[in-house]
């Protein structure tokens, strides 16, 4: 890329990694308080689920330190998916 002003140019023929938005829903990553806002609760409740075994994880831990998880957005569709139920019967 070649600067020309303040705007970065793609000179032609050169690699453009492809925007988040233009990666497959499987290979995004989403951090646990996305998770919990997707959701709508508390980001203790996705961590419950995480150590229940129902939400897979991403770990992207980089040394000794705490762990660093993510959960893939297609683990999220299918956690979503099996948690749907059908409708209500009715009441009398």
């Amino acid at each position: 890329m070649e600067l020309r002003g303040r705007l970065a140019i793609p000179l032609p023929g050169a690699y453009l990694p492809p925007c988040p938005q233009e990666l497959p829903v499987s290979s995004r990553l989403l951090s646990i308080p996305a998770v919990a806002a997707a959701l709508d609760v508390d980001r203790r409740t996705v961590y419950r689920f995480i150590a229940a075994g129902d939400l897979p994880v991403v770990d992207l831990r980089t040394g000794s330190g705490r762990s660093r998880v993510r959960v893939l957005a297609a683990g999220l569709d299918e956690f979503i998916n099996s948690r749907t139920v059908g409708p209500m019967a009715a009441r009398r």
